[in-house]
């Protein structure tokens, strides 16, 4: 007969044994949502006009820090609670003194210039030390942006028009380059004092302008941080639990969405992937991740959790035994994708340079093709729709099968800097790429419409035929009619929330992630 505990293994088990699918339908447990496709089947019927001040605020969270203090990760929904997975940051008082990456980049204005080429960095250096002090104000960013025209192609302006621009701005005082490259000889080595970290900048050759600047951009303090799921109550926003794990300070790099599935909450931090009783917070298990800081979130699916972080690997959902490692599927940011076949499950993943098919059961490689980067697959039947990294294949469709992925078209598109998750809905796919918003025919490949606008990045989300989806940097919420037939804007409101994170709809009410905490507002009809 079987013991009490094999029993309780058991049950535990089984509820894992069917895919996410058969989530309740006010439910959003998981990043992309039930079928991870960015699309809820069901749920309440959602409004189609929003007042000036768009929908009613229902409730916001106690701080929770975010971008470089908590990362860019989505808020999940299940069973009245709603979930974050958090590196939470902090500065705790120290002796010693350390140069970091952030330091760098915030207080420094550090941003690596050497995929512009040598020449090209020359010739912004060289027009940077001859800018007259004159110069300056309107007619100064009038010359700056001329420059930028002139010389950088598109996707340079795309990622370098602040460090340009930044750099004429500050003229003879901008930190030097070559300066840029001692303060990296030191990021993340400690000095162990103030007169230690002193001594060093003095010996550098530093003009007193750069001496200035980086012994005041560095502080008496450093960085901690902490693995941290928090758990709210989706009626009030109130803080029910938080568990923490030690961890490292990562810095936005942290941005993973957890997943619930089987009463279990599955996070991934900075350093593990933990298992967390969704109801109790009480940790059940941990694992150590293959590679640090992942911005990509874990899948749940026929009793394993899945995970890209470096590489694919799959765990126990019960135990957190790790059942397989497959180094030949890397990144760090797109998640995995579940395709169910013939009682058969494979991972659709988009790995570095390749979309690749993987058996659950084993981690062999299936199949591959090209496409890679950090856009997570939207599957509908037997169909899958993707951004890829590679300029040359960009928006693509596939039909799926056991031995490969047979394209069925593709859109080149040059995917910058975000790599947006598509969403598909009534026979059609969505991208709302930086930039550009796209509607496809699924079947054909035809562009239904396309429009240019000042979108984030961020990935669409749909519900009650309508399309929500966060654009300009965050400052707004915008609805759509989910159509083919044109692009139908039905509200914008301003909500002012962060620019990265995923819209989460469940139970008629819309999570945002703001940048000190979590806003919950009211879509449903009537409100």
């Amino acid at each position: 007969m079987p013991t009490k505990t094999a029993l309780a293994t058991l049950a535990v088990s089984l509820s894992f044994a069917a895919p996410l699918l058969a989530a309740p339908s006010a439910d959003w447990p998981q990043w992309r949502g039930p079928d991870r496709n960015g699309a809820l089947a069901g749920g309440p019927a959602l409004t189609s006009i929003w007042s000036t001040d768009g929908p009613p605020k229902l409730w916001e969270s106690e701080p929770i820090p975010s971008d470089d203090d908590g990362g860019h990760g989505s808020v999940v929904v299940a069973g009245g609670r709603a979930y974050l997975s958090v590196v939470w940051h902090r500065d705790e008082p120290s002796e010693t003194r350390t140069i970091t990456d952030l330091i760098l980049r915030t207080q420094l204005s550090h941003q690596n210039p050497a995929s512009l080429g040598k020449e090209l960095v020359a010739k912004i250096e060289a027009m940077r030390e001859s800018l007259p002090p004159t110069l300056r104000g309107a007619k100064l960013d009038e010359f700056a942006q001329k420059f930028i025209e002139e010389n950088l192609d598109k996707k340079q302006r795309q990622l370098f028009s602040g460090f340009v621009s930044g750099r004429f701005r500050k003229g003879q005082l901008a930190i030097p380059l070559g300066d840029y490259d001692k303060l990296q000889t030191r990021v993340e080595k400690p000095f162990a004092s103030q007169a230690e970290f002193e001594k060093w900048v003095n010996e550098q050759g530093f003009a007193d302008h750069v001496k200035a600047a980086v012994l005041a951009a560095v502080p008496p303090s450093k960085r901690v941080a902490e693995d941290t799921v928090v758990c709210l109550d989706v009626k009030s926003g109130k803080t029910l639990w938080m568990t923490k794990t030690p961890g490292e300070p990562r810095g936005r790099n942290c941005s993973s969405t957890p997943c619930v599935a089987g009463g279990r909450v599955f996070a991934m931090g900075s350093t593990h992937l933990n298992a967390v009783d969704a109801t109790s917070g009480k940790l059940l298990w941990s694992q150590p991740l293959p590679t640090k800081a992942p911005g990509s979130s874990p899948l749940a699916v026929d009793g394993a959790v899945v995970i890209l972080a470096g590489k694919l690997a799959a765990y126990d959902a019960v135990t957190g035994r790790q059942l397989w490692e497959q180094p030949k599927v890397g990144g760090n940011y797109s998640s995995p994708s579940a395709w169910h076949k013939d009682g058969k499950t494979i991972l659709v993943c988009n790995g570095r340079n390749e979309l690749a098919g993987v058996d659950l059961k084993t981690g062999a490689v299936l199949w591959t093709t090209p496409g890679g980067g950090d856009s997570t697959p939207a599957l509908a039947g037997d169909r899958a729709v993707v951004l890829s990294r590679d300029a040359k294949v960009g928006f693509a469709a596939y039909r799926l099968s056991a031995t490969g992925a047979e394209k069925l078209w593709n859109h080149p598109t040059d995917a910058l800097r975000s790599q947006s998750s598509p969403v598909i809905h009534a026979g059609h796919a969505y991208l709302f790429e930086d930039g550009e918003h796209r509607c496809v025919n699924l079947e054909s490949g035809k562009i239904a419409w396309t429009q240019k606008v000042a979108s984030s990045i961020t990935s669409p989300i749909v519900a009650d035929g309508k399309i929500f989806v966060v654009m300009n940097n965050g400052n707004n919420l915008l609805m759509l009619k989910a159509t083919p037939t044109d692009r139908v804007e039905l509200g914008k409101a301003s909500v002012r929330a962060l620019w990265i994170p995923s819209p989460t709809i469940a139970g008629g009410k819309v999570f945002l992630r703001h940048r000190d905490r979590v806003r919950c507002y009211d879509l449903t009809a009537g409100n």
